[in-house]
Parts: C-alpha cells; sequence; structure tokens
C-alpha cells in the first residue's frame, strides 16, 4: 500500500493560507489589490476588533457574475493571467496587475467565515455566495450595486495554534493601517476609506489628492515642512518609457534608525528591497547621520518584462533584470533632488533673482524645519593646483599665512575679497525686482551663544524670524564641498614644510603609505620612505597646515584603515570612502565650537554659505540651521 497520499482540497488551502495569510493585515491586502485590479475608484474598508472578528471591504469596480464568484474560490482561478501567446502584460514574465497568483480567495475562505457580494454591470441581480472555513454553504442572487463586498468574519477560528500567535490588537491594527496607506500612496488618485469599530480612521477622496497631498496627509503628518521633490512625481509614467525614479523625502532631519519609515514601490506595487533602500541611503550621502536611513515615498517604474515580483506569495519580495542600473538611477535621481533643495533653501535664506515655478509665500523654508515650541587664528584653503605625483613640491610659503578675518573667508569663498574696514551688506537683500521673492529679505547677524551658534535676525513678508547657525557644522560643509571640487579636479594644495617631519609609524600605517601613495599625494599629503620603520612628511594639505604634521598624517591613515573606510570593492564603496576621508579633514579644518569670532567673521561665514552649492547638513548629517519665529517666541512669554 502507497505511504504517499494526495492531499484533500481543503488541508491544501489551509497550508496555502499560512503562506499568504500571517495576519489580518494580509487579508486587507490581497482584497485590497483584488478592488484595485477590478479598477475601483472607491473602496471603503471596515474592520472590528484586531481585524479577526471582521473585516469587509466594499469597492465599485467591474464586479463578478454568478460563475466567477464561484470560480474565484477554486486555488489557481484567477483573470490576470492568461498562456495565450502575444498577450503581453498577462504572462507571468511581463505582470501588470498586482494580483495574479489565484491563491488569495481560496485561502482566506479556508481560515474563516467568508461572504462575497457582486454583481457586474451586465447583470441585472447580484449573486452571493457564502463559505465556511472552505465549505461552501450558500450561493443565491441578491439586490446589490455593482461591485464586490466581501466579509470575512472570525479569521483563524478553525486554526486556535495560529490565532494564539497574533500579536496585541494595537499591532495588528497597526500592519492593516499601513498596508492600506500604502496602496493610498500608490494609488492616489482612488479614495478609500478606513474605519475600525465604526469611527473613521482615514479618508482619502477620489480624484482631488496629488501624490504630494497624499504623502502629507498620510506619511508627513500635515506638517508643514518642505519635501525633497525626487523626479517629477506629478508625471504618470509607464513601464513602457523604461526605468524612471519619483517621489518625496522627508527632510534629512527626519530620519530614523531603521528604514520602515522609507516606502518603497515598483510598478506601483509596495515591495521590500535593501538594494533599493541602500541606493537612497546613497543618493542622501553626506547629509544623513550614521546609523540613520531616510524617510518618504520612492516610486520606480520599470518595464514589466524586467521585473520578477514572482518570488514569494506575498509579493513584496522582487528581483531586478539590471539591478545595478536600477541602484544608480535611484541614487542619481535622490542627488538630484537634494541639490535643488540645497539651491532652494539657498533662496530662502540668501535670497536670490531667480524663483521656482511652485514657490509660493506660503511654503516652509526648504532645508530648515521652522521650530516650535585657544585662538581667533582659523584655517584656510588655497586654490593653486596640487603638484602631480613624483613632481618637486611647489613652495607655497613656510607654514600658514598669518590671519586676518577678512583674508581666510574670501580664499574659501573663490577668492572674493572683503576689505576689513568695510562693513558686508546683510544677506538676503534683493534687488527692486525681486521683492515678490519667497525668500528672507535681510539677514542680520546679532553675535554669538557659547562661541558655538551664530545668531541672527532675519525679516520675511513683515515677519521676523531667529536664525540660529551652529558655525563649525557649517564651515565643514564648505570645506567638504570645496574639498570635494579640488579632489576631482586634481587641485588640493599641498603646504610644504619648511622642516621636513621625521615620523615612526607602525607597520599597518606603513602598509597602508605605500598601497596608497598617489590618492595620498592627490589629497595633498606627501611623504617618503626615509630608512627602517622611519617617513619623512614634505608637505600636507594645505587646509590642515595650522596642525601638527603628525596629528595631520595619524589622521588621515587612520582613515583609510578604519574598515568602514577601507578596502576597493565597489565604485560606490570607494567613493563612500573617499566622502568619509574629505569630511574628516573638513571636520578637523573647520571653525571649533568654543571659537570666539568677530562680526566680520560672522558676515563672512553667512557669505560662504550664500555660495555654498550645500549647506543644510554638515558632511555627518548634523542640521546646520534652525528658524525660530517670533510667534513661536511670543509664546514661550506668554504674549500672545
Amino acid at each position: 500500500m502507497s505511504r504517499i497520499k494526495i492531499l484533500s482540497e481543503h488541508l491544501a488551502n489551509q497550508i496555502a493560507a499560512g503562506e499568504v495569510i500571517e495576519r489580518p493585515a494580509s487579508v486587507v491586502k490581497e482584497l485590497l489589490e483584488n478592488a484595485i485590479d477590478a479598477g475601483a475608484g472607491q473602496v471603503q474598508i471596515e474592520v472590528e476588533g484586531s481585524g479577526t472578528k471582521l473585516i469587509r471591504v466594499v469597492d465599485d469596480g467591474t464586479g463578478m457574475g454568478p460563475d466567477d464568484a464561484l470560480l474565484c474560490l477554486e486555488r489557481h482561478a484567477t483573470s490576470k493571467l492568461t498562456e495565450a501567446p502575444g498577450s503581453a502584460g498577462s504572462r507571468l514574465d511581463a505582470i501588470k496587475s498586482l494580483g495574479f497568483r489565484g491563491e488569495a480567495i481560496p485561502s482566506i475562505a479556508s481560515v474563516a467565515r467568508m461572504t462575497i457580494t457582486t454583481r457586474s454591470a451586465n447583470e441585472v441581480l447580484g449573486t452571493r455566495v457564502e463559505v465556511r472555513y472552505g465549505r461552501l454553504l450558500k450561493v443565491h442572487e441578491t439586490g446589490c450595486n455593482r461591485g464586490t463586498v466581501l466579509e470575512v468574519r472570525d479569521l483563524f477560528g478553525n486554526l486556535p495554534a495560529r490565532k494564539k500567535f497574533l500579536k496585541s490588537s494595537r499591532t495588528e491594527l497597526f500592519h492593516i493601517e499601513e498596508i492600506i496607506k500604502n496602496y493610498a500612496l500608490a494609488h492616489y488618485r482612488i479614495g478609500i476609506t478606513y474605519s475600525h469599530n465604526g469611527s473613521r480612521v482615514l479618508a482619502c477622496s477620489a480624484g482631488s489628492d496629488s501624490l504630494k497631498d497624499r504623502v502629507r496627509t498620510l506619511y508627513a503628518g500635515n506638517r508643514d515642512e518642505s519635501l525633497i521633490v525626487v523626479g517629477d512625481p506629478e508625471k504618470m509614467w509607464t513601464p513602457a518609457e523604461g526605468i524612471n525614479v519619483c517621489g518625496f523625502l522627508l527632510s534629512p532631519d527626519n530620519s530614523f534608525g531603521a528604514t520602515a519609515r522609507l516606502k518603497l514601490f515598483v510598478n506601483n506595487r509596495a515591495v521590500k528591497d535593501r538594494m533599493m533602500a541602500h541606493a537612497v541611503r546613497e543618493g542622501l550621502s553626506g547629509f544623513l547621520m550614521k546609523g540613520r536611513s531616510a524617510a518618504g515615498v520612492i516610486f520606480v517604474t520599470v518595464p514589466y518584462e524586467t521585473v520578477d515580483v514572482n518570488v514569494h506569495p506575498t509579493k513584496q519580495e522582487i528581483r531586478f533584470l539590471q539591478p545595478n542600473r536600477v541602484h544608480e538611477q535611484i541614487s542619481a535621481a535622490v542627488r538630484k533632488g537634494m541639490a535643488a533643495y540645497q539651491q532652494d533653501a539657498q533662496r530662502f535664506i540668501f535670497g536670490s533673482k531667480k524663483r521656482r515655478p511652485d514657490a509660493g509665500p506660503g511654503q516652509a523654508v526648504p532645508g530648515i524645519p521652522l521650530q516650535a515650541g585657544q585662538t581667533k587664528r582659523l584655517p584656510r584653503t588655497n586654490s593653486g593646483p596640487a603638484p602631480a605625483a613624483g613632481a618637486e613640491i611647489p613652495a607655497t610659503g613656510e607654514g600658514p599665512a598669518p590671519f586676518s578675518p577678512a583674508s581666510f573667508f574670501s580664499q574659501v569663498g573663490e577668492g572674493k575679497r572683503a576689505t576689513a574696514g568695510e562693513p558686508l551688506p546683510s544677506y538676503g537683500e534683493a534687488p527692486a525686482d525681486a521683492a515678490a521673492l519667497p525668500g528672507i529679505e535681510a539677514l542680520e547677524p546679532i553675535g554669538q551663544f557659547m562661541d558655538l551658534y551664530l545668531l541672527c535676525e532675519a525679516r520675511r513678508a513683515g515677519e521676523t524670524f531667529l536664525v540660529v547657525i551652529d558655525q563649525h557644522a557649517a564651515h565643514e560643509r564648505i570645506l567638504f564641498e570645496k574639498l570635494k571640487a579640488q579632489f576631482a579636479s586634481r587641485e588640493i594644495t599641498s603646504q610644504k614644510l619648511l622642516f621636513p617631519k621625521l615620523l615612526e609609524l607602525n607597520p599597518e600605517y606603513r602598509e597602508t603609505l605605500a598601497a596608497n601613495r598617489e590618492e595620498l599625494q592627490r589629497l595633498g599629503l606627501y611623504i617618503e620612505e626615509f630608512g627602517g620603520a622611519s617617513s619623512v612628511v614634505k608637505a600636507v594639505p594645505a587646509v590642515l597646515s595650522h596642525l601638527d604634521p603628525e596629528e595631520i598624517v595619524n589622521g588621515i591613515l587612520l582613515d583609510f584603515v578604519t574598515p568602514d573606510c577601507s578596502g576597493g570593492g565597489r565604485r560606490r564603496g570607494d567613493a563612500t570612502r573617499l566622502d568619509d576621508i574629505l569630511s574628516s579633514m573638513a571636520c578637523r579644518a573647520a571653525v571649533k565650537a568654543g571659537q570666539g569670532l568677530e562680526k566680520l567673521e560672522i558676515q563672512e561665514l553667512l557669505k560662504l554659505m550664500q555660495e555654498s552649492s550645500a549647506f543644510t547638513h554638515c558632511p555627518h548629517g548634523r542640521p546646520v540651521v534652525r528658524l525660530f519665529s517670533a510667534a513661536d517666541i511670543k509664546k514661550w512669554f506668554h504674549r500672545t
């Protein structure tokens, strides 16, 4: 007698349900996908208890006839796939619909009491089907609206072991709400309402919201905060147009320790993909703090035949045919969006003759959240070219030039020099033809707080703001951008030492020096072997020339041997390592906390911020600027 037996259809459905239906949120996901695939313009979702008591999904889609209402209970029965040749988009290798496996409805029916009430447009009466834990009970005609009403009661009532392992009601409801928000974002032209125990939780009207409105409502909590615009989110991209990336990201100040706040969509399908999340982080490199992740929504469209969604029964895992190309497109789009974000912040703080078409007097400060409630000798950089490898080091001086308030910042700021006796104008003062600009009209330095924060008074549209700037973070970002530009053009300046410095390096540092000599020279550091364990330092990067040569060498070599920065690998890894090294150099060279500045020095630092391509965050991701409105300050003192 054979020991191998074919399982009953009912038991097979229960096994399949274990993969497809993990929790009540899985039921909501499958039914919501079916409603969207049916062309619904309005979807109502009602939940009672934690989702095990009742889940009801009502849609106004195409509905089903009597035969289809019964066939949908069969495993692998679907209208979304075909084996017919030439039917692009309905094949397994080019899937357009959200659902396609034909497992969801029979899997749900096998672990719950389910009722389907549906009517198609060409039917006079609808059909009502009642199923109890996989067994068909009743089928009869009924009067109903066009579309489908699907009720799921007593979920896992026949599987107490599965029900026992569900989390708390609060946790299950959180997962349900996240699923609904995902699809409300991906299909923002569809109206979606969600109620729990008869109370309205979420309401999105059909056809009236833009994607930006949905992001603000569902994701940014309606906060009056500028979003980083990635690509062109308002354009309807189709997969036939190739790879496209768009979306909105929250300011790096609103980063989180995990990727749960970053929502990723591929062809309007919510997915979880580490490669895509990494691409977003790389695009924000230099603006996110280490260990933090971006928050926002990113939509990627790719040709259907270049992505495989048939990887897991939940359809949340995908595989790309060209993952490297998708990675590069995402990171490039995010970098471009962040560059535009920096320009907007620059226009707002310092004014500009140009105005973005979507700018308005009521928009939030881009990159700058609106809040509620030793010596004075500074380092400097020069703009001369670095000596070629192996060439004689040109004498650029015997040491750091004497500091004068008007000279240091001017040299960093592309050679524009101010006279010490000539006061600089208020920043942001716009010409007459720029009176309608949404940015700040004037930025007056007030002084320093704790020898660390620059305090400025700003005026905009009749309002007054207190602007607080972290002097070290601001200067560090300015130097970092300058060093990156110089390194790219091989122009990081070296400062020749009048008396070369003899150093004893440990074996690890000597090995690093031998392996990266050319790159070290590109950074402006020239070291030669002197015999044995000794090396002689002949020139150092001019930006660090105010430091002891031994401190400079040890700091740079440490950056090379640190595990997070060392190693070759892919090109992206090399770029990250270089950014870490340059940011470390900028940090050592920047104005320090506790360093007092004269008013003219403060003005020059503001001038450099105005000229820099990025200034809202330091290279380590710390914010640079904060704004406090006069209204908020009055509230603190109850003067409203």
